[in-house]
């Protein structure tokens, strides 16, 4: 049998390009993390990261003098603390706990996964006391359903040493609480306590009557080690056909369609649930899904995990603030911000966030000065000029009743409809305080560790010039933020919340729906 030219070099072509293929493949740097830091690289990681957070950190230059001298003191324990080889995640803990003194509620640290001991039960806070669950979400023992000591410790002293991974806004949220009590061996380790492959519970019921129970910790490590055993095997004998045929078939999960619609509590009450603001402002059918709820007498909205930086869920609840004709001296100023300098940001850094430059309002430089009167002086050196967020242009309608669920996860532009909605009278915040992230992060990697470390690089002010990023908002209901929550009840909440005073009475005419609530 004899093949032509053109099939020969078409053949030849095919087996370059598949082995091509077949090098990129190999080629691309596997970002994995040093299960192991030795002391050298121990101190020069701390070294970049105090480097970064004096250069970047918005709340490292609020107030200087004190924090550079409170890092250095925990960086240098952790150095003395760990001279032989520290595990890479027990290092991201100490790095946690460094970063939570700055009270920046933006810092973070990710890429850590801790492998060293979950608690086999799971915790749920109920009033003063916690419930012990199983995976199933039932108690572990009917009889015996409250928790009391781990490892005979009582649950106060667990809670106190979880506060120490959570930034100074969020050490009171339950929600915050629970991943972090989960990590039974991570705070052994912090409590003094021996590392075990078990654990000892103390249950207790109504009648203080109590029942000890040993359980056996889950064994993470060696499923880890196969899955990616199995895991390497497979991508070995993948042929590269295989290969090109799974990247065809690759989707991406943020493209995949997720379904977001109303969900009737009662005949007057619809709920609906928005997690991602950027993915609400391109999606019309949630828009119409809102618009159709805010036409019910109470439309419940769950934004306990939202984020993002898109104004048009904001602009569309705007409908239910009150007329607000008191402040005569700007009455659409909703706040400023400004962010720390940097050689690397251009000066619309802030432009993802809302904030446009003062000069943007074309008002005379007296109105200026009087309008930013109350703004704190800051070093010019560290910090950009003032910008400006403006409030939606938008009429208030109807009489209708706004509940929002919010949580320390409701970040970024949730933050501010927290805020602005915290005022209006037709509008009730639930759940638990918010954590006050309001800011754009600065971001980078740990050289050894391989740790991704990112703070707050902008800090948010109000109208009057008081300090937001930090603050968070309270809620007017407070609700602990457990899943099943019951919405009837949730409804009762806000129909016994006591009234908010309206600010000025509309007289626009009315658009949305006019029925009372049940």
């Amino acid at each position: 049998m004899s093949f032509s030219y053109r099939s020969i070099v078409m053949l030849l072509s095919v087996i370059i390009f598949a082995s091509l293929l077949k090098l990129a493949f190999f080629a691309v740097p596997k970002d994995n993390t040093a299960p192991m830091l030795n002391a050298q690289e121990v101190r020069q990681d701390l070294y970049a990261l105090l480097d970064q957070i004096e250069q970047h950190s918005a709340f490292y230059a609020l107030t200087p003098d004190k924090a550079s001298p409170q890092l250095k003191y925990m960086a240098s324990l952790i150095v003395e603390q760990y001279q032989d080889m520290t595990p890479n995640d027990r290092f991201a803990a100490e790095i946690t706990k460094l970063l939570n003194s700055l009270k920046d509620p933006g810092a973070q640290v990710h890429d850590f996964d801790d492998q060293s001991g979950d608690l086999p039960l799971t915790l749920r806070p109920l009033n003063d006391q916690w419930l012990a669950l199983d995976s199933s979400n039932s108690p572990i023992n009917n009889d015996f359903p409250f928790v009391t000591h781990i490892d005979g410790l009582p649950m106060s002293k667990w809670v106190a040493a979880s506060q120490a991974y959570l930034p100074e806004p969020a050490k009171q949220s339950q929600e915050m609480q629970l991943p972090w009590l989960k990590k039974l061996n991570l705070l052994r380790e912090d409590l003094g306590l021996s590392i075990k492959p078990y654990v000892l519970i103390t249950l207790i019921n109504d009648d203080l009557q109590t029942q000890q129970v040993t359980l056996a910790l889950p064994s993470h490590a060696p499923q880890t080690q196969l899955a990616a055993s199995n895991q390497e095997d497979k991508t070995q004998d993948m042929s590269v056909l295989e290969f090109i045929n799974q990247l065809s078939q690759f989707e991406r999960s943020e493209f995949q369609d997720v379904p977001h619609q109303l969900e009737t509590v009662n005949n007057t009450t619809v709920k609906l649930k928005i997690s991602d603001l950027y993915a609400f402002e391109l999606d019309r059918d949630l828009q119409q899904e809102l618009l159709k709820g805010m036409t019910h007498p109470l439309l419940i909205i769950d934004l306990r995990d939202a984020s993002g930086f898109s104004p048009k869920l904001l602009t569309l609840l705007s409908r239910y603030q009150d007329a607000d004709l008191n402040n005569t001296l700007s009455p659409n100023v909703m706040g400023f911000a400004h962010y720390r300098r940097s050689p690397e940001l251009r000066n619309d850094y802030l432009q993802p966030l809302n904030f446009k430059p003062l000069d943007a309002l074309e008002y005379s430089v007296p109105r200026l000065k009087s309008l930013t009167r109350n703004l704190p002086s800051v070093d010019e050196d560290k910090f950009s000029p003032w910008y400006v967020r403006t409030k939606p242009a938008v009429t208030p309608e109807g009489r209708n009743r706004l509940a929002l669920l919010v949580s320390p996860k409701c970040r970024q532009e949730c933050e501010w409809i927290a805020y602005r909605t915290k005022s209006w009278s037709r509008a009730n915040l639930i759940g638990e305080k918010t954590s006050g992230d309001f800011a754009r992060q600065y971001h980078f990697k740990l050289p050894n560790s391989g740790l991704d470390i990112r703070f707050s690089s902008s800090l948010t002010y109000d109208a009057q010039g008081k300090l937001l990023s930090g603050a968070g908002t309270e809620p007017d209901i407070w609700l602990p933020q457990n899943s099943d929550i019951q919405w009837q009840g949730l409804v009762s909440l806000v129909r016994s919340a006591k009234p908010k005073t309206q600010l000025i009475q509309t007289s626009q005419p009315t658009k949305l729906a006019q029925a009372k609530l049940n």
